[in-house]
C-alpha cells in the first residue's frame, strides 16, 4: 500500500546523540528490500548529513535544508536547489556579530560550513575540522548558502530566540524550531512538503502511497503532506498534532516498530 517512505533525521531516525541503532537500520534495508522507496528528509545541510550516509539505509533522494536541497545519494548529484538569498544571509550573519548569536551557514559547495560556535569569532569548517578563521563573514558570503541555522543556549531560550529571529527577518524566511536547541530559516518556496512533492514525481509514485515520520516543528508540513503521518513519541506538540499515528520515542527505536506495522506487515 505504501510504496515511499520520508524520515526525518534527528530525533527520529537518529537519537540526539547521533546514533543510529542497528534495529532502525535493518527496518530501512527491509522496506528496501521490499520494493519499496525509503529516504531521510532533514533540516541538516548535506555537509552534516554525510556522517548518516553509511549508518542509514536510502534509495530514493535525499532531502537536505528542509527541502532547498535534493541530492541523488549514490552520485551527491544536485536533482533541486532553492539556497537562502544572500541579502538575507548577509543580514542574518551581521545580527550574529552584533548580537552574539550562534549560526551555522551551510556554504554551496556542499563540503564547507562557516560557524560562528558558542558565538566567538566566524570559523570555516570541513568536517567538523576548523579550516582558518574569517574576519568578516559577509565577504566570504560571496554565494547563497543552502541553508542557515541557529543554536541556542538552552532549550527554555529557543522558544524566545525564534521570536526574535522572526520579527528580524520578517516575510523573508520562516523561523521554525527543528529541536530543543536549534532553529531553522526557512525561505518562502521552500518546505518538507513541497519537496516530497518533487521526489514522489520524480520516482512515480502517488501521493496516497507515501508516509512521513518526524518529530520537529520543521516536520509539520511534512506530517500533513503526506497519506500516513507518524510523529514520534519525543515529538513536539505540533508535530504530533500533525500525525496519524504516535510511535514510540527514538530511545525505543520508534522509525522501526512504525516501519514494521505499517509498510513491512504482511
Amino acid at each position: 500500500m505504501y510504496r515511499l517512505v520520508f524520515c526525518d533525521l534527528d530525533g527520529t531516525v537518529a537519537s540526539f546523540d547521533g546514533q543510529v541503532q542497528p534495529v532502525v537500520r535493518q527496518a530501512m534495508q527491509a522496506v528496501v528490500d521490499s520494493g519499496a522507496w525509503i529516504t531521510i528528509s532533514t533540516g541538516r545541510g548535506f555537509q552534516l548529513v554525510k556522517p548518516y550516509l553509511g549508518m542509514v539505509v536510502i534509495n530514493a533522494p535525499l532531502i537536505c535544508c528542509n527541502g532547498g536541497l535534493i541530492v541523488e545519494p549514490s552520485t551527491r548529484r544536485v536533482l533541486h536547489l532553492q539556497p537562502t538569498p544572500l541579502p538575507l544571509a548577509h543580514d542574518m550573519a551581521r545580527l550574529a556579530q552584533e548580537e552574539g548569536i550562534e549560526m551555522w551557514f551551510y556554504l554551496a559547495d556542499m563540503e564547507t560550513m562557516m560557524d560562528n560556535r558558542s558565538g566567538k569569532a566566524f570559523e570555516l569548517r570541513r568536517d567538523g575540522v576548523a579550516v582558518r578563521q574569517v574576519p568578516d563573514p559577509i565577504l566570504e558570503l560571496t554565494h547563497p548558502p543552502h541553508k542557515v541555522l541557529i543554536v541556542s543556549r538552552s532549550p527554555e531560550a529557543t522558544p524566545a530566540l525564534v521570536g526574535r529571529l522572526q520579527d528580524y527577518v520578517g516575510d523573508r524566511a520562516r523561523v521554525v524550531s527543528s529541536g530543543p536547541y536549534w532553529a531553522e530559516a526557512i525561505v518562502p518556496g521552500v518546505s518538507k512538503a513541497g519537496a516530497m512533492s518533487w521526489v514522489a514525481k520524480h520516482l512515480g509514485v502517488e501521493r496516497d502511497e507515501t508516509v512521513a515520520i518526524g518529530d520537529g516543528d520543521n516536520d509539520v508540513e511534512m506530517l500533513e503532506w503526506a497519506a500516513l503521518s507518524i510523529a514520534m513519541g519525543n515529538a513536539m506538540p505540533a508535530a504530533r498534532a500533525a500525525a496519524d499515528w504516535i510511535a514510540p520515542p527514538v530511545e525505543d527505536n520508534g522509525v522501526a516498530v512504525a516501519l514494521q506495522r505499517f509498510v513491512l506487515r504482511p
